[in-house]
């Protein structure tokens, strides 16, 4: 059955999407020859190559062409298109480097488009194929749910509920079946699989899972083990890595996706660049104004803790006097934000040239540099002081799970109007458990409509 050829599947759907990628290439250069004047068609070689080769891979890494695994069908469109926007960003890049002999902008946009219609058509044709097999009891694989409790009761129902996924539960066993019982059904009946729900409490006596796993291995029979250990947190998301040689399951908040932590990170230094820039037009002219207007250095350095607790030296402009830190102790019964953050609307400290750089968030321009350096992100949490994160409450601290950055939702979300530090976490965990590129460079855009509507300073 197609089932148990799942690498040859994977590599005959690559194949075919190999081959419709390139029909669609021929397409596009057809397609356009008649409005704009081309090279041959292979001289546009490097575009294809270069396409067809960030497709193939993000495809493979985001599971586009494990059409047999269960949850292949969910999110589709999704990952078709964050597929090609990746795929085609990155080939588009090529396009820079090439000589323009091989480059057709108007050749790459109508070949990418067309790439994506197809594919996203044949998917849904996939998609309607192995829905039409399994609902008529096609490529189905029996299992045998093992179990008791909760996850037992729910992985039999979204079984029932969801065909498409090509399981059929045969056969139901509670944890005090005998191991002859469980040994003589596995004898009697056509199972491929046996689905292990063991609850993190039983009964008194105990259970002991090892003897029946030693059946299944003794029979040659695939054994899963769903653990309940997922249910004990609330959203932590918890995922399998062969960690030290042994497998292990590791808990987190935040989603460990690797292909989009590097696109954030790209991000980062190409935004950083642009940010450097800027800093160095303005160093000359802020540099003089702040030592002639204050006593004290160009850029104040503070101690802040950035992700999971790490230490590390923010940069920024200064804009208070040299003796801020001791003149802050006298006005915290002044502090207008309930909570471990200190904010005044009209503070003293602030030197006149320190109140400009801040109505249009100029001292914000060296955190480039933390971010060039990795310790900080263009967009995150607000990286707090160590005396803050010493009055933290234990929820507090999951905003530290990732990067802070120069800005973020609290900083576009009416900071003004927010009194109270529970609703910055709030905000911050909210960007947290929702994070996306896309969602960074919305908030990158509503800042830079902040900045220029000279709001108060981040």
């Amino acid at each position: 059955m197609l089932k148990e050829h799942p690498s040859f599947v994977k590599q005959s759907i690559a194949v075919l999407d190999t081959a419709l990628i390139f029909g669609s290439f021929v397409a596009a250069y057809f397609c356009v020859q008649p409005f704009k004047p081309l090279s041959p068609l292979f001289s546009y070689w490097p575009m294809f190559i270069g396409f067809i080769g960030f497709y193939l891979y993000f495809a493979w890494t985001r599971d586009l062409f494990s059409v047999l695994q269960f949850n292949w069908m969910s999110h589709l469109f999704t990952r078709v298109v964050m597929i090609f926007v990746s795929a085609g960003m990155l080939g588009a890049a090529i396009l820079y480097i090439i000589p323009d002999t091989h480059n057709s902008r108007t050749l790459y946009i109508v070949f990418a488009s067309i790439s994506f219609i197809i594919v996203f058509y044949e998917k849904i044709l996939v998609k309607a194929f192995f829905l039409f097999l399994r609902k008529r009891d096609k490529n189905i694989t029996p299992v045998i749910v093992f179990g008791r409790g909760r996850m037992t009761s729910t992985l039999n129902k979204e079984i029932l509920c969801h065909p498409e996924w090509g399981f059929r539960v045969i056969k139901t066993l509670d944890i005090t079946s005998s191991i002859s019982r469980f040994e003589e059904t596995l004898k009697k009946n056509y199972v491929e699989e046996i689905f292990f729900c063991v609850p993190r409490h039983v009964t008194k006596n105990g259970f002991i899972i090892d003897p029946y796993l030693q059946v299944c291995e003794d029979m040659g029979r695939p054994a899963r083990v769903f653990l309940n250990i997922p249910d004990s947190t609330r959203f932590a998301n918890w995922k399998y890595h062969k960690f030290l040689e042994r497998p292990t399951l590791i808990s987190h908040t935040v989603e460990l996706d690797p292909d989009q932590l590097l696109f954030k990170r790209l991000f980062d230094v190409a935004g950083s660049l642009v940010g450097l820039f800027i800093l160095c037009l303005t160093l000359p002219f802020l540099s003089i104004i702040i030592k002639a207007t204050s006593k004290g250095p160009v850029f104040f350095t503070q101690t802040r803790v950035g992700r999971n607790g790490r230490r590390f030296l923010i940069y920024k402009y200064r804009s208070m006097g040299i003796d801020a830190e001791e003149l802050k102790k006298d006005l915290l019964d002044r502090n207008e934000l309930e909570g471990a953050v200190f904010k005044m609307k009209d503070d003293p400290r602030v030197t006149r040239i320190g109140k400009f750089m801040r109505k249009f968030s100029l001292d914000e321009l060296p955190q480039f540099i933390n971010v060039f350096k990795g310790d900080m992100s263009l967009v995150g949490t607000r990286p707090p002081t160590i005396d803050e994160v010493t009055n933290y409450q234990k929820w507090h601290y999951r905003r530290m799970s990732i990067r802070p950055g120069i800005t973020g939702l609290w900083q576009v979300s009416g900071r003004n109007k927010i009194s109270n530090f529970n609703e910055i976490v709030r905000l911050d965990l909210k960007y947290i458990d929702s994070w996306s590129i896309w969602l960074d460079i919305k908030i990158i855009v509503r800042t830079i409509f902040v900045v220029f509507q000279r709001d108060a300073a981040f």
